[in-house]
Parts: structure tokens; C-alpha cells; sequence
């Protein structure tokens, strides 16, 4: 058991556990440990439930160690250090360990905010990778399954959502947008860290590309930021433009890019990408968020086809992005899309 996972462990038991000389490194491991056990608490409360549905049906009775303990091979394994004190707690105390997890993924986020920025950029960096392991994990336990079949494991998708805080992401900025309904743009409004990719689309959709070092992304629609900030801190060698419409959302992407030192390979510009004056650059990948009104989506879809005539290039959709997508690879022989996310992202590849 390494030093931050036994202090976590102490910290679950109630013990005193000082964390003011930790490294960002296992500040960021307290963090995705107690961020993950969170959704565990929640999990392991549903599984419990259905055994018991399970052993009334059959007329057996499953201790709470024999349902556990299978469950840190797989489902549970990044928290098998915890095996003995979680079958020791027993079912009543999931409530108050979730309690317990959450308070310690607050006061590990409250201690980061304060720090440096290049402690909270290598903070952010291990954080991610970790969470990029237990994405892809999540992903490989999905494979196979059809959605009716209803999620196996824990659902990670707005595990880490609070990881926000450390990027300053202020969504309540939205609640006082004044809309003009004569824009061609379709905005999202009052609608906050809904509509921003969540961390496992982002990251899976990294670690599906394989970007080659050097190449270029270009965000149409890049909201607060979360996709360009996540890619240059997990692929520093990779260069990233975001365009959005709304100002606000700009600056604030752009302040935590500084605050990060991110500058190097990372901007974010204020763009109304369906004005006929706006060329969408030539780049390597290509990122909507079903971001666009159907005017705006021909607009932009004419010009990616342009540029994929002139090199090959990958489209990550979702949403409604994906449809316009799939209409265009069909049109003009691309390769069926790849499927990640459980279905939520579409990878393109032109010829």
C-alpha cells in the first residue's frame, strides 16, 4: 500500500491524516481515489439491492463478504487496497463511507486551488492519467453489450466533474446570457457543465486517435474549454485551437490556459463559425459537439469535405453531430465511424 493510499485509509476510518506536505502527485491520487469510491458507495448500494432480489427469488441468503469480495477482481480493483476495511464496514456503512469519500475529494480540491499553477498543472496532468485508466477500463468492461443491457460496473461519466474547480470553469455565467434569437447559432443556454464534453469522452476519444506528435485539432464549438484544456495537459505535443461564440466562455478558457501555462499549443478565439467570411483552418482532427443550428452544420460540413479532399482527416462527433457525419461517410465512401463512449462518440476517418 503505497503513502497516499494508506493516509486515504486512514482518512475513511476517521483517523487524523496530514496531507499539507504532499506531493501534487499523491494529492492527485487521494483526489481520483476518493472521487471513484463516491460512485463505488452508489454502486455497491444498487448491486446489494438486486442480490437481495436475487437470493429472495432462489430462497439463499449471500453474506456481505461473499457478494464484496468477487467485486475487487474486476468492478472494484482500483480500490482493492481497501478490500479488508470495505467487507469490515458492512452494508450499513456504505452511506457514510460515499459521506466520507466526498469530503475528502472537497478538501483535496479546496488544498489544490491554493497551490501554485504549476503544481495544480502537474496536479491535473496525474489526476487525468488515472482517470484516462479508468475510462478505458469502464469502456473495455462495456464492450459486447448492447445499451438494453443496462451499464456493467460502475458509471464513471460525471465522476470527476469536479475536477472543474481547479480550471475555474464558472457555468453560472450562462444564467445571465441575453439570447438573440436572430443569431443562426443554436446556444445552449442556463444549461452549465451539460453541455461540455464529459472526461471520458474526451479522454477515450484521445486514446482512441493516437494522435500522431505535431498534429493539429480544431474545436468548432469549444464551449468553456474542457476539451482543449484536457488534450494539451494529457498531449502537450499537440496543438489546439477551440472557436465558440459566446465571449465569456472564451475568456474563461483562455485564463485557465494561462494560469496553466498552457499558451504554447493552446488558444481559444471568439468565432461565429457560420459567417461566410470564416474559414475553418486546415487541420488533423476535428471536434463538434453538436454545437451548430442545421444552416450553420452545411456550412461547416461543406468546408471540412474541402479539406478532406485535400488530406485525411478525423471528426469526432456526438449528438446530432454524428447523423450529419454519418450522411457525409456515406456520400463519399469513408469507413464506418468508430463507436466509443458506449455509443455517445463517433470517430470519422476520411479517405
Amino acid at each position: 500500500m503505497s503513502i497516499s493510499e494508506l493516509i486515504f485509509l486512514n482518512l475513511l476510518e476517521g483517523k487524523k491524516g496530514d496531507t499539507t506536505d504532499f506531493s501534487p502527485v499523491q494529492l492527485a491520487s487521494l483526489y481520483t481515489n476518493s472521487a471513484f469510491l463516491v460512485t463505488v458507495m452508489d454502486f455497491l448500494k444498487d448491486e446489494l439491492w438486486l442480490q437481495k432480489q436475487e437470493d429472495k427469488k432462489y430462497g439463499q441468503v449471500t453474506s456481505y463478504k461473499n457478494f464484496i469480495t468477487p467485486l475487487f477482481d474486476d468492478e472494484l480493483e482500483a480500490v482493492s487496497f481497501l478490500s479488508e476495511f470495505l467487507v469490515e464496514s458492512g452494508p450499513s456503512k456504505l452511506k457514510d463511507i460515499k459521506k466520507r469519500s466526498k469530503n475528502i475529494e472537497t478538501k483535496i480540491l479546496e488544498s489544490i486551488i491554493d497551490k501554485a499553477g504549476s503544481e495544480q498543472k502537474e496536479f491535473l496532468i496525474h489526476s487525468l492519467n488515472t482517470m484516462s485508466d479508468f475510462f478505458i477500463k469502464e469502456e473495455k468492461d462495456q464492450e459486447g453489450r448492447s445499451q438494453g443491457m443496462g451499464h456493467l460496473g460502475p458509471n464513471l461519466y460525471r465522476t470527476f466533474d469536479n475536477l472543474d474547480d481547479i480550471f475555474d470553469l464558472n457555468y453560472n455565467l450562462d444564467q445571465e446570457m441575453e439570447y438573440d434569437h436572430k443569431t443562426k447559432e443554436r446556444l445552449y443556454q442556463r444549461a452549465g457543465v451539460g453541455v461540455q464534453s464529459g472526461y471520458s469522452t474526451i479522454l477515450l476519444a484521445l486514446h482512441q486517435i493516437n494522435a500522431d506528435t505535431g498534429s493539429t485539432i480544431v474545436d468548432l464549438g469549444s464551449g468553456y474549454g474542457r476539451v482543449g484544456l484536457v488534450c494539451s495537459l494529457v498531449r502537450p505535443d499537440l496543438n489546439f485551437v477551440g472557436y465558440e461564440y459566446v465571449p465569456h466562455r472564451v475568456e474563461i478558457s483562455n485564463n485557465a490556459c494561462e494560469e496553466l501555462g498552457l499558451e504554447d499549443n493552446l488558444v481559444f478565439k471568439v468565432q461565429d463559425l457560420s459567417l461566410q467570411s470564416f474559414s475553418i483552418p486546415v487541420a488533423d482532427i476535428y471536434y463538434l459537439y453538436d454545437p451548430f443550428s442545421k444552416e450553420t452544420y452545411e456550412y461547416v460540413l461543406d468546408q471540412i469535405l474541402k479539406i478532406s479532399r485535400q488530406k485525411e482527416i478525423t471528426i469526432v462527433t456526438k449528438g446530432n453531430a454524428n447523423i450529419w457525419l454519418r450522411g457525409l461517410a456515406e456520400e463519399n465512401g469513408w469507413p464506418s465511424p468508430t463507436i466509443v463512449d458506449e455509443g455517445n462518440l463517433c470517430i470519422f476517418k476520411s479517405n
